[in-house]
C-alpha cells in the first residue's frame, strides 16, 4: 500500500471516504455540541447569574422573559449579651434595594439550634413596628394580604430548628429596611471551658425524595428562584433551594458584611478568651469583658466562635441560675461532676466510622475528614475492632464487617481513606442503617459498639434521618464529629442526643489533633449513669427524663418552679464507674432563687418544646403535639415550627399597579468549601441530561464501529 504523498500517482481529493466517517467527525459532534448548549442555556435561566453589573458592583437576579434584576443586598449586626450560663443575642438585618424596581426579598438564614427567637422589629426609617407571634397560617396569610396590598411587612418563620427564613414585602427602589430579631441560647460548659458558637451563614442542602407536582400556596417560591420541586422527603425544598444562591465572599470585600460586638459577664476571673475563627479585639473591665471584630466587620463565611476559661480554682461545680416572668419561676440548674484521678479498665469496642464524602464536603472538608479518620485510626487499641463506611449517593464498606485492629488492617483502611473524594449528592439513610444493623450483627464478644459519624449535615431530610435513628439505634452509641466552617450543628447535636453519644466540631485544620484525640477520649471514658435530681419543692422539668452523661460532661436542667424557689438542698446523685456519686447545692434562705439570668424562662419554653416534637416518636397524634406545641409558643411568644412573627406598617408603599419582583437575597459561601455543583436526586434526572447522554453514548459506538474496520486506501486507477 502507497502512502506516500510525494507521489504523483496519489491525490487525497481523489480518495473516496469511509462510509459514516463524515457523519461522525463533523456532524455528530456539532449536533451533541448544539444540544450539550441548549442544556447549559437552560440551565443558566434558572439559576442565578454569577455576574456584576459593569460598573456598578451588583449581583445579578436573572429570570425567564425577565430582565436581570440588581439583587437585595444585606448586612448583619449581631450583639452577644453574656450572663452566666445564658447569652441573650440581638441580629440586625439590613435589607437595601439598589434597583429601580419593587421587590420582594427571600433570605434564608442559620440560628443555633437551641436559640429561643422571642422578638420581632422592623424599622422603616425613623418608623418602627413591632412584630406580633401568630399561628404560622395566620401570619402568613396577614403577610400575603400586606404584600399584596402595596404595605411594606415583615415575615420570619422557622424551616427547621436551626433554618430560618425572613420575607420582606415592598422594598422600593433605594430604600432601607432593618429587620431586628432577638433570642436567647444556653451557653455550653465542657472540660473546664465554657463556649458559644453562633453560625453564621449555611451549606447548601442536600434535597432526597420523589418530586412533588404544584406549589404550596401564595408564598411559595417564583420558578425561577427554584432549583429543586418539593419532593416526598423534603416538602419545603424550593425555599430551601434559594441557598444555592451563594456566592464567594472575603473578609478584605465581605458580599454580606457581619460586625460582632460581645458583652461577656462571666463573674470570676478568666484565664483565657479565645475566638479561634475570628480576630477580635478584647477590652477588660473587672470581670466583664467586651470584645469586638479588629477590622470592623467581617464576611459571613464561618461559624462565630467563643470560648472563655476560669482561673484555676475558680471553676464551677454546681449553680442555679433563675427568672421570674409574669409571676412564673424558672430555673436553669449547673453540675459538674468531679474528675477521676484513675480511670477503671476500659472495655473493648466496636467502631464503625460513617463518613460523609459527597459534594458540599469539597474544599477543606474533604481534607479535615481524611486527616481525622487517620488520627481516629493512630487512636485504635489493638482489642477494638473498626470499620469504615463512605457514603454519597451510594455507600461504599472498607470491610464486610468489623475486622480487629492489626497493621494489615490499618494498611488497607488508610488506603481506603487517600482515596477518598468529594462529589455527588448526600444519601444518609442507607450507611446508618447498614452501621448500625453492623454493630448488632455476629459475635461482638461483649464490645461497646460505637458508630463515630463524620459529615457536615448538609441535608434537608434532617427528620427522617432522627427518626431512623431513634427507632434502629438498638444497643449502639452514636457519636457525631461536625466538618467545615459551617456545620449543620442542630442535626449533628440531635443525632448524638438521640444516639447517646456526643459532638464535637472541627472548623480549622490545626484542631483536627486535639478534636479527634478528645473524641477518642470520648469515646473510652466512664459513664455517670443512673442520675437523680432531688428538688426541695415540686419542679416541672423541660428536658424529660435525665440523659447518661460522659466523664467532663455537665449536667444541665431546665425547670419551671410551682411555687417560688424555696431554701433547702438540691441533690444529684448517681453512679460514676461502678460508684455511688453525689453533689449538693444549698439554697439560702437569704436567695433560694440563686444567680438571675434573664432568658431562663425562653429557654425552659424551648426545650419543653423541642420535648413535645420528640414525643412523635413515641407516637404522640401529630393534632397532639400541634396543640401543645402552638400554646406553649403563644404563651411564650417563641418561633416554632407551627408559629411565626410578622410586622406591617399600616402605610401603603407601592401602587398595586407596579409590579413586585420576588428576588433571592444572597447567602456566603462556607468558607474553604469548594464551589458547589448541583446534586440532584437520583430521581430528578431531566430529559435533556439523558437526551446527551444517549447522543454521547451514539457516538463513542460509531467511533467503535468505524475504528474496527480495516484500513483502506482508495486510489484511483491510472491504468486505464
Amino acid at each position: 500500500m502507497n502512502t506516500d504523498l510525494s507521489n504523483p500517482i496519489y491525490s487525497p481529493d481523489q480518495c473516496e471516504p469511509v462510509p459514516g466517517l463524515w457523519f461522525c467527525f463533523r456532524v455528530l459532534p456539532a449536533l451533541i455540541a448544539f444540544l450539550l448548549g441548549l442544556i447549559l442555556l437552560n440551565a443558566s435561566v434558572a439559576r442565578a447569574a454569577d455576574a456584576a453589573a459593569p460598573g456598578a458592583g451588583k449581583l445579578l437576579l436573572q429570570g425567564p422573559g425577565l430582565p436581570p434584576v440588581p439583587a437585595v443586598m444585606q448586612h448583619s449586626a449581631v450583639q452577644v449579651s453574656v450572663s452566666g450560663m445564658v447569652a441573650v443575642v440581638t441580629l440586625e438585618q439590613t435589607f437595601r434595594n439598589s434597583s429601580e424596581q419593587w421587590v420582594e426579598g427571600v433570605y434564608v438564614f442559620p440560628l443555633p439550634g437551641q436559640a429561643a427567637v422571642r422578638a420581632l422589629e422592623m424599622r422603616v426609617g425613623e418608623r418602627r413596628i413591632i412584630g406580633e407571634i401568630r399561628e404560622r397560617q395566620e401570619a402568613e396569610a396577614v403577610y400575603a394580604a400586606a404584600r399584596d396590598t402595596g404595605r411594606k411587612a415583615s415575615l420570619v418563620a422557622q424551616q427547621r430548628p436551626n433554618l430560618f427564613s425572613n420575607r420582606i414585602a415592598n422594598l422600593g427602589p433605594g430604600e432601607t429596611v432593618v429587620v431586628k430579631l432577638e433570642f436567647v441560647q444556653p451557653v455550653t460548659y465542657a472540660e473546664g471551658v465554657f463556649g458559644l458558637r453562633l453560625p453564621m451563614t449555611l451549606t447548601p442542602r442536600y434535597i432526597p425524595g420523589r418530586p412533588l407536582a404544584g406549589s404550596a400556596g401564595s408564598l411559595s417560591i417564583p420558578d425561577y428562584l427554584r432549583y429543586f420541586p418539593a419532593t416526598d422527603e423534603v416538602p419545603d425544598a424550593p425555599l430551601l433551594a434559594t441557598l444555592q444562591h451563594f456566592r464567594a465572599g472575603s473578609d478584605a470585600a465581605p458580599l454580606n458584611p457581619l460586625t460582632i460586638a460581645v458583652d461577656l459577664n462571666a463573674g470570676l476571673p478568666l484565664a483565657r478568651v479565645d475566638t479561634p475563627y475570628h480576630e477580635m479585639r478584647l477590652r477588660r473591665d473587672g470581670n466583664r469583658y467586651q470584645l469586638r471584630l479588629a477590622r470592623g466587620s467581617s464576611e459571613m463565611d464561618r461559624d462565630f466562635v467563643l470560648h472563655w476559661e476560669p482561673a484555676t480554682g475558680s471553676q464551677p461545680g454546681a449553680a442555679l441560675f433563675t427568672e421570674q416572668v409574669a409571676g412564673e419561676h424558672y430555673g436553669l440548674l449547673l453540675v459538674v461532676p468531679p474528675a477521676l484521678t484513675q480511670r477503671p479498665q476500659i472495655r473493648a469496642r466496636e467502631l464503625v466510622f460513617v463518613v460523609d464524602t459527597s459534594g458540599s464536603m469539597g474544599g477543606v472538608p474533604i481534607q479535615q475528614l481524611r486527616q481525622s479518620l487517620v488520627a481516629a485510626l493512630d487512636g485504635l487499641r489493638p482489642a477494638d475492632r473498626f470499620n469504615i463506611i463512605a457514603f454519597d449517593q451510594s455507600y461504599r464498606t472498607l470491610f464486610a464487617d468489623a475486622m480487629p485492629v492489626g497493621p494489615r488492617t490499618l494498611q488497607r483502611a488508610r488506603a481506603f481513606i487517600s482515596q477518598m473524594r468529594a462529589a455527588g449528592g448526600t444519601e444518609m439513610l442507607p450507611p446508618l442503617r447498614r452501621a448500625l444493623a453492623v454493630s448488632t450483627a455476629g459475635d461482638s464478644g461483649g464490645r461497646l459498639r460505637q458508630v463515630i459519624f463524620m459529615t457536615d449535615g448538609a441535608v434537608g431530610n434532617e427528620h427522617a434521618i432522627i427518626d431512623t435513628i431513634a427507632a434502629e439505634l438498638g444497643d449502639s452509641r452514636l457519636f457525631a464529629l461536625g466538618l467545615g466552617s459551617a456545620p449543620n450543628s442542630w442535626f449533628l447535636r440531635k443525632v448524638a442526643q438521640l444516639g447517646r453519644g456526643r459532638h464535637l466540631h472541627i472548623g480549622d485544620q490545626s484542631e483536627i489533633s486535639a478534636r479527634v484525640a478528645a473524641l477518642l477520649d470520648y469515646l473510652s471514658a466512664p459513664m455517670l449513669t443512673d442520675i437523680r435530681v432531688d428538688w426541695p419543692q415540686t419542679v416541672a422539668a423541660a428536658g424529660g427524663p435525665v440523659p447518661d452523661l460522659y466523664a467532663g460532661a455537665p449536667l444541665l436542667r431546665l425547670v419551671r418552679f410551682n411555687t417560688p424557689p424555696q431554701p433547702g438542698v438540691i441533690r444529684v446523685s448517681g453512679e460514676l464507674a461502678g460508684a455511688p456519686w453525689q453533689q449538693e447545692l444549698a439554697l439560702g434562705a437569704d436567695d433560694p432563687g440563686g444567680a438571675s439570668a434573664p432568658g431562663v424562662a425562653s429557654l425552659w419554653a424551648r426545650e419543653r418544646i423541642e420535648q413535645i416534637l420528640e414525643q412523635r416518636h413515641q407516637g404522640l397524634h401529630e393534632d397532639s403535639v400541634r396543640a401543645e406545641v402552638l400554646s406553649l409558643a403563644l404563651r411564650h411568644r417563641l418561633l416554632s415550627p407551627f408559629t411565626s412573627f410578622v410586622a406591617v406598617e399600616q402605610a401603603v408603599s407601592r401602587d398595586r399597579g407596579l409590579p413586585l419582583r420576588t428576588v433571592a437575597v444572597p447567602g456566603t459561601r462556607p468558607r474553604g468549601q469548594s464551589p458547589q455543583a448541583f446534586a440532584y436526586p437520583q430521581t430528578a434526572t431531566t430529559a435533556a441530561a439523558k437526551l446527551f447522554l444517549a447522543c454521547l453514548l451514539l457516538f463513542v459506538a460509531l467511533l467503535f464501529w468505524v475504528m474496527r474496520g480495516p484500513e483502506v486506501d482508495r486510489v484511483p486507477d491510472r491504468r486505464q
